[in-house]
């Protein structure tokens, strides 16, 4: 089996926005199931969600990405090159910067 490529830089960061601006409509579908549903909810984007526990008495825990800390993180990377920054969020999304 080959190794996959490292990510670039420009992965990671784009990763790290995407992860900062995940929607948590997805995860709020997986509580609201039945737990013998689940398998029939097909592709969800629960990519804001890093831990889901349903509990014998009927109680739901959900953790999500620290979305604040992302965003420090990205800060941190902008600060080391605004330029190469602005050229990364004009890639992303043109009309937002």
């Amino acid at each position: 089996m080959p190794k996959k490529k490292l990510p670039s830089r420009d992965d990671i960061l784009l990763r790290m926005w995407q992860l900062a601006n995940a929607d948590a409509q997805d995860a709020l579908k997986l509580i609201c199931s039945p737990e013998d549903e689940i398998q029939h909810l097909g592709n969800l984007n629960l990519d804001a969600l890093t831990e889901f526990k349903r509990g014998s008495n009927g109680v739901v825990e959900l953790k999500f990405t620290d979305r604040a800390k992302l965003l420090e993180r990205l800060l941190d990377a902008a600060s080391e090159d605004p330029a190469a920054l602005e050229t990364f969020l004009q890639a992303i999304d043109p009309k937002e910067v």
